[in-house]
């Protein structure tokens, strides 16, 4: 399997994290709550969730990015966007150091406003980064077409997650956006991993 172990590690990380850590939790909602509540101040099985499911997710997430790059034939900008990405695992990480209160307010504590600051700081890098993806003129235009289109999926439910008509819906929409963007970047870094070994195997 060679180094797509991290991606299979990811995976299940992630799973643990947020579908394992909520089972902890008897009225926790996938569906009403973000996923920053698992690890809220003061709430049950908070700090575990943290210590032991975000920041080890976020740093294993940051440890493949420089495994992945080298097969991932990027040019110009595009380089530049791939980097960008790398706020998405330190935003789980960084959530472990400056969780959101209770009900993760809009405002609160110092912790809640870092927090935000935090969230919404890695939503418009990973916007950017994304649709930098698109001037990787190395790919072919649908392939670069693609990128785009995930960066507008991803800002337009995560932006949706925290408008306060869809409160009760914004559980589902911060899953559905990180879940296609997870997906997506694990399935290519596995692609990446797989074509990087067969080529050294014949080699």
């Amino acid at each position: 399997m060679g180094k797509r172990w991290l991606i299979v590690a990811i995976v299940l990380l992630y799973v643990a994290a947020v579908y394992g850590g909520a089972s902890l939790k008897g009225e926790y909602s996938h569906v009403s709550q973000y996923i920053s509540e698992l690890n809220a101040t003061g709430s049950a099985w908070g700090w575990q969730i943290g210590y032991l499911g975000f920041l080890p997710l976020g740093l294993l997430a940051l440890i493949t990015f420089p495994v992945i790059a080298p097969s991932a034939r990027l040019s110009g900008v595009s380089q530049i966007g791939f980097w960008m990405l790398i706020a998405e695992p330190i935003a789980y990480a960084g959530s472990t150091f400056a969780p959101c209160d209770l009900g993760c307010p809009s405002t609160g504590s110092i912790s809640q406003n870092i927090h935000n600051v935090l969230g919404g700081v890695t939503l418009l890098i990973t916007t950017i980064g994304l649709a930098l993806l698109f001037f990787n003129d190395r790919l072919a235009l649908k392939k670069r077409v693609g990128w785009l289109l995930l960066a507008g999926m991803y800002f337009t439910l995560y932006a949706l997650a925290l408008v306060p008509d869809f409160a009760p819906w914004r559980g589902l929409l911060q899953r559905l956006a990180e879940g296609i963007l997870y997906g997506c970047l694990c399935l290519v870094g596995w692609h990446l991993l797989t074509a990087r070994e067969d080529s050294s195997a014949e080699k």
